[in-house]
């Protein structure tokens, strides 16, 4: 089904929607799709979301049984619009929403996986102690989707959540430290935790991180976490890692505090310049200062 020339797509929407004709609605939704993600824009999905939300009022039976249908359908627009709904559902039927969210955010589609990880922290903000071991297992999941999940939608709720409800989602995310594949660790150190959760808890983030293991990956994303801009604003909270972090003699960590160092003296050159300074006479550290002084100085640092 296409809507008119002309004609408000939302007019056609809400009439398929008040008959209960998921199928319809969900036509007219994707006649709004755009050549470039194969979906209707954001603001597109976001207004279907308003109005069915204004026609089905409360978090009702009604609202759920069409959240689910838009959310099993094989429109990928669909699919997170019944997820932005889902994402506030949860109490209504935990098992039946956790499946559904699972299922999307191992999704072929890379922005249907973003939406299911929206929907996660939705759950996670408004749910924690009943999906918090849900988050645990998706840790371990051997879909890489579904750990990258995990990892950003415990980091986007962490704004939300009481201290210790960080701290457990932190301990929970551990094992993704050590995590190899590459959606994961693209997603995880200087995202994740770096923009995310050293916002909402920087001490519990550096605490953390200074207990990490001793594995390269690990060491690797302590340091991207440092990499972070957030990172500078917590500069005197974070200077012992990145001392801890600078004598790692492996490449990889090599690299990554490499990177950190030259975005901190971005943000908090005095310091850091101090710091790298002090490091000209550590046999353990010189080649920091050796790789990165120069930059520094170029930076203005």
């Amino acid at each position: 089904m296409t809507t008119r020339k002309g004609s408000s797509w939302r007019d056609a929407f809400l009439s398929g929607i008040e008959r209960g004709s998921w199928a319809e609605a969900i036509s007219v939704l994707d006649s709004q799709k755009t050549g470039h993600a194969g979906t209707p824009r954001q603001a597109v999905k976001l207004q279907a979301v308003k109005v069915m939300e204004r026609h089905f009022g409360e978090a009702n039976s009604a609202r759920y049984e069409a959240a689910m249908a838009f959310a099993n359908s094989g429109s990928e627009g669909a699919q997170e619009v019944g997820l932005v709904l889902l994402g506030h559902m949860f109490v209504h039927n935990p098992r039946e929403v956790t499946e559904v969210i699972l299922r999307l955010a191992d999704s072929e589609n890379w922005e249907v996986r973003e939406w299911a990880a929206s929907a996660l922290r939705r759950v996670i903000s408004e749910n924690f102690e009943a999906i918090y071991p849900t988050v645990r297992a998706w840790v371990g999941h051997s879909s890489p989707n579904v750990r990258r999940a995990a990892a950003v939608a415990s980091a986007w709720a962490a704004g939300d959540c009481t201290e210790e409800a960080c701290r457990l989602l932190l301990e929970a995310l551990t094992p993704l430290l050590e995590d190899d594949d590459p959606y994961v660790r693209k997603n995880l150190g200087a995202y994740a935790i770096g923009d995310s959760f050293l916002k909402a808890q920087p001490e519990l983030v550096a605490e953390w991180l200074g207990r990490a293991s001793g594995h390269p990956r690990a060491q690797w994303n302590a340091a991207m976490a440092l990499s972070a801009a957030e990172a500078a604003k917590h500069f005197g909270l974070l200077s012992d890692l990145l001392w801890q972090l600078a004598a790692d003699d492996r490449t990889a960590v090599r690299r990554a505090v490499y990177r950190a160092v030259l975005n901190l003296g971005k943000r908090v050159p005095e310091e850091v310049n101090s710091l790298v300074e002090r490091w000209k006479d550590d046999p353990e550290r010189r080649h920091v200062f050796d790789r990165v002084r120069e930059k520094l100085r170029e930076g203005g640092g």
